[in-house]
């Protein structure tokens, strides 16, 4: 390649390098221009559909834009007869793309064609012709969806709570998920378990993360721990005669010193060393005198008959009795060999009863775990009662002749009062309440668009003077044409008014105390459900 070639390449390449860079930059731009327009977008929709964050997404998927547009341009890089066009169209009247395709070749007219077009080549301010700066239309675009976005932010949302919600119970499911793969694994790595037995318990968990996978709410995560727990409750139940089967096996051979060490192995779960040491056993079974084998032979019938729900067991033990008994020792090996397969089915019967019971643990601390934050989170919103104080005129009014008389009166409950006035005039009675402030926990919560206050319920009180016949008292004066007489009917003992304790205190502890009963109590998930959903109702 000539020199001529070469410089004339060195320039073209630089020319095509900075049309490179400012195609990168548009790239960008017209990428991040897209992505604000989506954004915007999505910032209307949160507030029809619940969106966590959608600012901070938006902010990120407009820099994720960006980058991508970036490399996608960086591994996009214009080619050469593009180049050569868009230099020529600054007036160089195709000399560039002319010149480019006569490269390599050295005849009078090609040089000539060369020599010129890198005269005008020179003769070009880069800088100034072929700038490297972003689209305007595209940054205005930008900018003003940008500004968009920047309004839309102080638009409430009345979606931005259940957004939130969702978003903790997606990191709920995510943690709880995690904590059923940590039992999965546990399952794995437990020797003592056979394939079988793993596969089933596998298949439980399995079915729990499906569960809470498809989990709308916190109630549902808690439905799906505790469905998963009683079925591995059942699984352990299923198991629950063997091991009992085990426990009465190791103590009748603990009672004989020749059967007492495979007791203690069966204690271990030790079922290699079991089988090692069958023929020691058997050596020392026929070492025994009559009467040994005649009452180690009756304590193993009996064990036979308490055996529940294993005949193979069963048969094993009744075996081995009778050859105990008529003391043919001679094949006692085979008849322990035959009881030693039953123990290990036993024992790894036991073992998976233990470990689903653990794993029915674990699934109830995550149940409970569950549960408290839920009712801390109750707690919080609902589970606090603020002190009321209300004042109300009570009583009457009368008025009469000449003066005036006021006498303040003071009661408890709904706005009572209690007053005297003597003589013809004008008085009234005035009553102030106080209510109980109501305790922490007992509450009630107002419900979204009531509107009730505190301290508007009714006084639930118990009068400690009911029934009676009553009599008619006037009040002394004579009665003009602007005056009222008001008749009051009063019991002909002492009235007095009782005790009196506002609605919502006493519905407040009675619910708490229920919710606690429950809480304390092993009750069906469905019947806690309708409990809590009759008290939701009363607050309505």
């Amino acid at each position: 390649m000539s020199k001529l070639d070469k410089e004339l390449l060195h320039l073209f390449r630089k020319i095509r390098d900075r049309i490179h860079s400012n195609l990168i930059l548009n790239y960008a731009i017209t990428a991040a221009a897209a992505a604000l327009g989506g954004s915007l977008v999505a910032a209307f929709l949160s507030r029809i559909i619940p969106i966590y964050a959608v600012y901070n997404k938006a902010a990120l998927g407009v820099l994720a834009a960006a980058l991508v547009a970036v490399i996608y341009g960086a591994f996009k890089t214009p080619g050469n007869r593009q180049v050569a066009l868009r230099v020529d169209s600054m007036g160089l009247q195709e000399r560039t793309l002319t010149a480019v395709e006569l490269i390599g070749k050295e005849n009078t007219f090609a040089i000539l064609e060369k020599q010129d077009a890198l005269k005008h080549l020179k003769a070009i301010n880069l800088k100034k012709s072929l700038p490297i700066r972003p689209n305007r239309k595209y940054l205005a675009l930008c900018a003003i969806l940008i500004a968009a976005l920047a309004v839309s932010a102080f638009i409430p949302n009345p979606m931005a709570e259940k957004a939130k919600e969702l978003n903790h119970l997606k990191q709920e499911i995510v943690k709880q998920q995690k904590k059923v793969v940590e039992v999965e694994k546990k399952i794995t790595k437990n020797v003592k378990l056979t394939e079988e037995q793993k596969k089933e318990a596998e298949a439980k968990l399995q079915e729990l993360k499906k569960e809470l996978k498809a989990a709308q709410s916190k109630k549902d995560i808690d439905k799906a721990l505790q469905k998963t727990q009683k079925k591995l409750e059942y699984l352990s139940d299923k198991y629950t005669d063997s091991k009992e089967n085990l426990e009465k096996l190791m103590s009748t051979l603990a009672q004989n010193q020749a059967t007492k060490q495979l007791a203690d192995m069966i204690k271990n779960s030790n079922e290699k060393e079991l089988k090692d040491n069958l023929k020691k056993v058997a050596e020392q079974l026929k070492k025994m005198d009559k009467e040994q084998l005649k009452q180690l032979s009756k304590n193993i019938s009996e064990l036979a008959n308490q055996i529940k729900n294993n005949s193979e067991l069963k048969q094993a033990l009744g075996e081995l009795a009778q050859k105990l008994a008529s003391g043919e020792m001679g094949d006692v090996s085979e008849s322990l060999d035959q009881l030693a397969d039953s123990i290990s089915d036993m024992m790894s019967d036991a073992n998976f009863k233990k470990a689903m019971q653990e794993l029915s643990k674990q699934l109830g601390e995550m149940q409970q775990g569950e549960q408290g934050q839920q009712g801390e989170n109750q707690g919080n919103q609902n589970g606090q009662g603020t002190p009321g104080n209300g004042s109300k005129d009570g009583g009457g009014q009368q008025t009469g002749g000449q003066g005036s008389g006021k006498i303040p009166g003071q009661g408890q409950g709904q706005g009572q009062g209690q007053g005297q006035g003597g003589g013809s005039g004008s008085g009234t009675d005035m009553g102030q309440e106080n209510p109980n402030p109501l305790t922490p926990g007992s509450g009630i919560q107002k419900k979204d668009g009531s509107t009730k206050k505190i301290g508007e319920y009714e006084k639930i009180f118990t009068s400690k003077t009911l029934g009676g016949d009553g009599e008619q008292s006037n009040l002394a004066g004579q009665k003009n044409n602007s005056g009222s007489t008001d008749q009051i009917t009063t019991d002909k003992s002492q009235t007095v008014r009782g005790s009196s304790v506002s609605y919502d205190q006493v519905f407040g502890e009675y619910r708490q105390q229920a919710l606690d009963s429950i809480n304390s109590n092993d009750i069906p998930a469905g019947m806690k459900d309708l409990i809590k959903d009759y008290f939701s109702s009363l607050e309505e």
